[in-house]
C-alpha cells in the first residue's frame, strides 16, 4: 500500500496491510490539549480513527471529522485535514495534509438526498436604496426573491412582509 520509503518518515506505525495502515494519530485542542487515536487509512479511500483518549472511549471506528469535533474543535468539517496529525520520526507532529497518508481518501462530503441549501440573498431598494434580506427556505420565498431579482425598480413595499 505504502512503500517503505514513504513510511520511514512516519513514528508510531502499528499495521502496514495490503488492506489498511495503522498509525498513531492525534488531535491537538488549544484549551484542552492532545487527543489521541488510532488512524487507519484502506487502499480504497476510507479513514477511520479509534479514540484512545480513555481506555473505555466509546469513539471507535469514526470519521476523521468525527475524531476532531470529539477533540473539541468547532470547525472540524472544513479542517479537518490540518487539525489532526501524524508523529515523524524525530517526533513532531505532521498535518495530515502534508503526508502522503491522503492519497488514496477519497471520501468528501455528500449531501443527504433531497437536502436543499439556500442562502440569504440580498436586494437594494429602488426607492428608499437600503438592502433587503431575502430568507431563502422554501419554494415561495425563493419565487419572490427571484421576482424582484428580475425587477429593476424593486421596492421594499412590493415584498408584502418587508416595510
Amino acid at each position: 500500500m505504502f512503500t517503505r520509503e514513504e513510511l520511514i518518515q512516519f513514528h508510531g506505525v502499528f499495521r502496514n496491510t495490503h488492506e489498511f495502515l495503522e498509525i498513531d494519530c492525534g488531535c491537538t485542542n488549544p484549551r484542552y490539549g492532545d487527543t489521541p487515536g488510532k488512524l487507519r487509512v484502506y487502499i480504497e479511500g476510507k479513514i477511520e480513527i479509534d479514540c484512545t483518549c480513555m481506555d473505555d472511549c466509546p469513539k471507535v471506528n469514526i470519521s476523521p471529522i468525527e475524531f476532531a469535533k470529539h477533540a473539541g474543535r468547532t470547525n472540524a468539517h472544513n479542517n479537518w485535514k490540518s487539525q489532526i496529525w501524524v508523529f515523524s520520526h524525530d517526533g513532531h507532529k505532521i498535518a495530515l495534509w502534508r503526508t502522503c497518508l491522503l492519497k488514496y481518501h477519497t471520501q468528501t462530503f455528500q449531501r443527504p438526498l433531497r437536502q436543499v441549501i439556500h442562502r440569504d440573498e440580498f436586494l437594494r431598494c429602488s426607492q428608499c436604496n437600503k438592502e433587503r434580506r431575502f430568507i431563502l427556505r422554501n419554494k415561495e420565498a425563493c419565487k419572490i426573491y427571484h421576482q424582484a431579482l428580475a425587477n429593476n425598480n424593486w421596492r421594499c413595499s412590493d415584498v408584502p412582509n418587508h416595510s
